[in-house]
């Protein structure tokens, strides 16, 4: 299969390399011109970790040459860059091609909705996952290391009908894709919110002072994760008033990492996939520039929809906000993004089934 991945950060360049190594034809694109060419320099992509090898890629900045007869466009980027992304790729798109977000931060809704917009025509499936496949980290440009990939990971489509199509196409590639009732499940099943917000904003004074930390067995205390555990329920509250079955935090873990841990705190210390990952150094990141306006706010936002009380994810909100000396309230993505703001819960659940 052709696939065309959009996006070369640590997510884009492991799957790049990965997929490669699996003999599929992949071209990889990203908008940095010195982080594609430094990619062209070494010929490719070095993976090391659970996957080994070197993989001839082909990086490129012209993405019409990217999707040029592309089947599966992979988008690797962070939520913030979505509607970008949709707006620039809209004009290439051709009948029967998959969208697949990894994750999706509620992508699919986002990039339906601009369709809708723009007018665009083709047949595509959109789709999305709950999360990125690989635990990995960029070293350098055309150097990852993977310190592991989810052992199983939901997906849905939009509409959800679409799913079992995916599925079949991707099964070779990714056998641990599993079908999902709506892209809500899989948007709301997203743990990265969930666990870097809070660990990061609660562990400021770390970040910012001299010193590597590591992000989960050093950050992850029983007081923090007591707040993730607060946030967790407010958001499987949204889940049963929308009717979506939802997973705890804990639960996650077990599906991703095959964690067999009786409670969230040993389920983040005990995990093997988190114990060499270092946390940020500034908090002017992507655990609280994409986590907050793609992750939290959304969230506290259906939640208000809804009439479901969510203050311990307000209250990370406003401190980021205080923190950051920025309106991150401003910044976020609406619901009128997504198409739901007009919508009632009824109406929400017709519209993912595409009925």
């Amino acid at each position: 299969m052709k696939f065309t991945i959009i996006g070369a950060g640590n997510g884009g360049q492991s799957m790049a390399a990965h997929l490669t190594l699996l003999g599929q034809d992949v071209m990889l694109y990203d908008v940095q011109t010195d982080l594609i060419n430094k990619i062209k320099e070494n010929g490719g992509i070095k993976a090391e970790g659970v996957i080994e090898g070197f993989a001839d890629i082909t990086a490129t900045t012209d993405l019409e040459f990217a999707m040029d007869n592309s089947e599966i466009i992979m988008i690797t980027t962070t939520g913030t860059a979505h509607k970008s992304v949709a707006y620039s790729i809209y004009p290439y798109l051709k009948d029967d091609q998959i969208i697949m977000m990894f994750p999706g931060y509620w992508g699919a809704l986002e990039f339906r909705n601009i369709f809708d917009e723009v007018g665009m025509d083709k047949q595509v499936y959109i789709a999305e996952t709950e999360s990125l496949i690989y635990a990995c980290r960029s070293l350098e440009p055309g150097h990852v290391q993977i310190r592991g990939y989810k052992e199983a990971l939901e997906f849905s489509t939009l509409p959800s009908a679409d799913a079992p199509l995916v599925k079949a196409k991707l099964e070779k590639v990714y056998p641990q894709l599993i079908v999902t009732d709506s892209v809500l499940t899989t948007t709301l099943n997203n743990p990265n919110p969930l666990f870097h917000v809070p660990i990061a904003l609660l562990n400021t004074g770390r970040i910012e002072a001299d010193g590597d930390f590591f992000f989960y067995p050093d950050g992850a205390t029983p007081s923090v994760v007591k707040i993730i555990e607060e946030i967790d329920n407010e958001r499987l509250a949204i889940g049963e008033k929308l009717n979506i079955d939802l997973s705890t935090c804990l639960n996650i873990l077990k599906r991703f990492y095959d964690v067999d841990e009786d409670n969230l705190y040993d389920g983040l210390q005990k995990n093997p996939a988190y114990q060499t990952g270092k946390a940020p150094s500034t908090l002017d990141y992507r655990y609280i520039n994409e986590d907050i306006p793609y992750g939290l706010y959304p969230i506290a936002k259906l939640g208000e929809k809804l009439n479901v009380a969510t203050p311990a994810t307000n209250t990370l909100i406003s401190l980021a906000s205080l923190i950051r000396n920025e309106d991150l309230h401003g910044k976020s993505l609406q619901l009128s993004d997504l198409g739901l703001e007009d919508k009632t819960p009824e109406e929400i659940a017709k519209y993912l089934k595409g009925s």
